[in-house]
């Protein structure tokens, strides 16, 4: 049953409304008020899904009621038909202005139940649209994904995602917080940013232009303050100019692949470089060589006696003195020469455009720092060296060879020194 506000203070008119329900009491139940204060108080309080009222109530402006009844977040989706004594230019501006419809006095039946039965026709599509843009919204802040709609004015509408990102609760407040969204896109090496844009054409168009390219933005988190990694997706809505933006966080892919790059390329105890990226760097160092030739020094170094340190001591203090000599060795060389462990006690430099001679002044220094350096618990600490010089028609296995075959040398004939093959 549906409940009907009259609102007349024309005790015919609404004895007359009365008489035309009277058959309709299974589908209607009417109320009445006789001024405005009393229609909102009613109104205030009562489940009314409808609201005939009289343009002139107590010789006052009906449309003053009905200004007051729209401006209130609680009644003002009530549909409104109006009840006018004379059709004017005004009265009807008026009647459409704040509420639906209008019907003229005296009443038709039949014009009455039909305007009453489109308005709830209309009522209902629209309680539908509502609940299905309730359930669209619903479905959008579902996703963890940042969803939101945007033209190339701004932001239209977002889902909560994106507004808990951004500290915000509506788009509205995101516009005055932070304008725009592109303007928060971070500039970093390749990420994009307006900074990539061309001026004459509108970002979004910019990026939905190109379907097969991912792009990636930065972007601050104001909850953590710390700036995240998005893939960016923008495809156009149809003809409406506008576009659907989805914004996929793969910080933590991009923190995992960074670990895993990390322990293919460092080794865990020293953090220098480990013998699997050494490889890749020799190999990339000796195709330079054997295309351009050049000068190019390989060494192995190796701790003296590194095991009694480890029966005396412990692991955990061969350990230190594995660190210490590794981060001595490596603040103390260029940042073109290649340093990594190669494994136990034994590290391997690679110097680039260095010839013998010179590799051979650099490597005795390195010696002599490493005899002057008190390690900590063990006290003093030497190191061999074993040293050679990329030749013509060497491989890189010849090369390792011979420098390790001058580190045997150096080994057997009195430790703490460099040999050379």
């Amino acid at each position: 049953m549906h409940k009907i506000l009259c609102v007349d203070n024309n005790e015919e008119n609404l004895t007359e409304l009365k008489l035309l329900f009277k058959n309709k009491i299974e589908e209607f139940s009417l109320i009445f008020a006789k001024n405005g204060n009393e229609a909102i108080n009613i109104l205030l309080k009562e489940s009314i899904d409808m609201i005939l009222l009289d343009a002139m109530i107590d010789d006052t402006d009906g449309y003053e009621t009905a200004k007051l009844i729209k401006s209130n977040s609680v009644i003002n989706h009530i549909p409104m038909i109006f009840l006018i004594e004379n059709k004017t230019h005004n009265t009807i501006e008026n009647a459409f202005k704040y509420g639906v419809d209008y019907l003229l006095k005296p009443f038709d039946k039949d014009v009455l139940f039909t305007r009453i039965k489109s308005q709830f026709e209309v009522l209902e599509l629209h309680n539908k649209l509502e609940d299905q843009i309730s359930f669209n919204q619903s479905v959008l802040n579902a996703q963890k994904n940042m969803i939101l709609i945007h033209d190339d004015n701004g932001l239209i509408n977002a889902n909560q995602s994106f507004y808990s990102f951004f500290c915000v609760h509506n788009t509205e407040e995101f516009i005055s917080t932070y304008g725009s969204l592109v303007s928060q896109f971070m500039e970093y090496e390749n990420y994009f940013s307006l900074s990539d844009l061309n001026n004459t054409v509108p970002w979004l168009s910019e990026l939905s232009s190109k379907e097969n390219t991912p792009y990636s933005i930065l972007l601050l988190n104001h909850n953590t303050f710390q700036p995240e990694t998005f893939v960016i997706d923008v495809n156009p809505i149809g003809n409406l100019d506008k576009f659907v933006i989805t914004l996929t966080n793969i910080t933590s892919i991009i923190t995992q692949s960074k670990r895993y790059e990390m322990k293919a390329t460092y080794d865990v105890l020293t953090n220098i470089y480990n013998r699997n990226k050494f490889n890749d760097c020799i190999d990339e160092q000796y195709k330079l060589f054997a295309r351009y030739g050049g000068e190019l020094s390989f060494a192995i170094f190796d701790i003296d006696f590194f095991k009694q340190v480890n029966d005396v001591h412990g692991h955990v203090v061969g350990d230190e003195t594995l660190i210490t000599f590794a981060q001595t060795i490596e603040n103390n060389i260029r940042n073109t020469d290649v340093f990594a462990r190669w494994g136990g006690e034994e590290f391997t430099l690679l110097l680039p455009c260095t010839k013998l001679e010179d590799a051979t002044f650099v490597t005795n220094n390195l010696r002599k720092i490493i005899e002057k350096l008190n390690f900590k618990t063990i006290g003093q600490k030497t190191c061999s060296i074993g040293l050679t010089q990329f030749k013509k028609g060497d491989t890189v296995d010849s090369v390792l060879l011979r420098a390790d075959e001058a580190l045997y040398e150096a080994k057997e004939t009195g430790r703490n020194k460099v040999c050379v093959r």
